[in-house]
């Protein structure tokens, strides 16, 4: 049996990092474009039924205490960046493996 899901609050840095996504995909890789949007929808719907399922991150920057990564189901390279607050799942990154996400995370 599945857990109710959780209600989803995407910050604004994340709304920009998907539409970013987008955009690099409508440029070169246009008929991926929607199976991307497609495969982030189904696995932050996966998150917020079972929000444990990522791995704890663990950076110095006190901002990002309880933040969680994992990747977008069949976008391996693309991870969500994620939180519990409160009674509702916080997506506040989507970002490319290869970025340097830990110096990101790691500012204050």
């Amino acid at each position: 049996m599945n857990a109710l899901p959780l209600p989803l609050d995407i910050a604004a840095k994340a709304r920009f990092d998907i539409a970013e996504i987008g955009y690099y995909f409508a440029q070169h890789a246009p008929e991926v474009e929607n199976r991307f949007y497609l495969a982030f929808d189904k696995t932050i719907q996966q998150l917020s039924r079972s929000p444990a399922l990522g791995e704890r991150c663990r950076f110095r920057n006190p901002t990002t205490k309880g933040m969680r990564i994992w990747q977008v189901d069949g976008f391996s390279n693309y991870l969500i960046f994620y939180r519990l607050n409160g009674d509702q799942l916080e997506i506040l990154r989507v970002l490319h493996g290869a970025r340097d996400y830990e110096t990101l995370f790691n500012e204050k």
